[in-house]
């Protein structure tokens, strides 16, 4: 009786991107019954993202709201996050206008912004924003 033992490649483990972003999607799905209401979803696809760059490009594609409140916010963010449609400046810190301006010049598809909570509404931002992303249709 002879038995053979044979070595996996890398190709006999890959899975399309399509069926990654599913899973990944599962697992953060609020109607999932074992991450409802005891794990962080984005926690979770930060640390599935440090896995290799393969699945950090399939988070970034899969990412479609943001919530931004820090200062430190750079233009690497809208290029990471493409398919971004949300966006939550509800609790940033510093001034709308140039975060606006700056949003502006991404091809983002924008289709609802949260600004509630902030002291000003910021005009010149605002303004920009509509004349550069035709999407938004909810601004709260």
């Amino acid at each position: 009786m002879a038995i053979t033992l044979t070595t996996n490649t890398a190709a006999d483990l890959y899975l399309p991107d399509e069926c990654w972003e599913r899973v990944f999607k599962f697992l953060t799905d609020d109607d999932h019954y074992l991450l409802k209401d005891d794990y962080d979803n984005r926690g979770i696809l930060n640390c599935i993202s440090l896995v290799s760059k393969e699945f950090l490009s399939i988070i970034n594609r899969i990412q479609f709201s943001l919530t931004l409140n820090t200062l430190a916010v750079s233009e690497r963010i809208f290029r990471r996050f493409t398919n971004l449609t949300s966006l939550n400046l509800s609790c940033y810190n510093s001034d709308l206008n140039v975060l606006l301006h700056e949003i502006s010049r991404f091809p983002l598809n924008l289709t609802s912004l949260n600004l509630s909570y902030q002291p000003i509404i910021p005009a010149d931002g605002l303004r920009v924003l509509s004349q550069n992303i035709t999407t938004l249709n909810t601004l709260k």
